[in-house]
């Protein structure tokens, strides 16, 4: 802004200089001396200036808007590489903590719930291109849905596993996985499964 006023007041003083010096010249010589075309020539001369003037500041102005355009554009590229490398670290730390839940789970017995978070941490492995992880993770959703067959699943995990699935499906790299991925949902869906409502159920342990 102070640049711009700075050039603006430069310009009116020069403008102001030509004008004053116009003044002089016609205080000093008759205007019986000059003649018609001397007299357009001036004008002609004093317009071609401030055309010039005009033209110029309109360079100014337009280089000085695509700079800020070229900075406006660097800093969204920045900052979207930046949130590129936020969501990544998001998703590695989600990652890391499907993959030690299901772990855990499966010890405890807990097959199903052990098969939704390895739904999640595969989901979130296609994020962060862990693809060595992704041969383990497919193999230990196989194990977890042979694990699962005779057991109950509360509606909590079935819809978590639904939003994975979901999200698994949509990503451009489900290719890579497709047939490991549909082999062990087939195992985990070989045997029908008792939906139960999780709160109903805490209420009747609770009675």
């Amino acid at each position: 802004m102070k640049k711009n006023l700075s050039i603006i007041l430069s310009l009116i003083a020069l403008i102001g200089v030509v004008v004053l010096a116009v003044v002089m010249v016609c205080l000093n010589v008759s205007l019986a001396n000059v003649s018609l075309d001397t007299f357009i020539g001036v004008m002609v001369t004093m317009i071609g200036i401030l055309v010039t003037f005009a033209v110029g500041w309109q360079i100014i102005n337009a280089l000085e808007i695509k700079s800020k355009l070229a900075e406006i554009e660097k800093i969204k590229a920045d900052v979207n590489t930046q949130q590129s490398n936020i969501d990544k670290i998001a998703a590695r730390i989600a990652y890391d903590a499907a993959v030690n839940r299901s772990y855990t789970l499966h010890k405890i017995g807990e097959h199903i719930k052990a098969f939704a978070c390895t739904l999640e941490a595969i989901e979130h492995c296609l994020k962060i291109d862990e693809y060595e992880d992704l041969n383990t993770l497919l193999h230990n959703l196989q194990v977890f849905a042979s694990y699962s067959h005779t057991m109950r699943c509360y509606k909590s995990d079935s819809e978590a596993m639904a939003k994975a699935d979901d999200a698994i499906k949509k990503s451009p790299k489900y290719p890579l996985i497709k047939d490991k991925y549909e082999e062990a949902i087939k195992e985990y869906n070989m045997w029908w499964k008792l939906i139960v409502d999780d709160t109903k159920d805490q209420s009747s342990k609770t009675k």
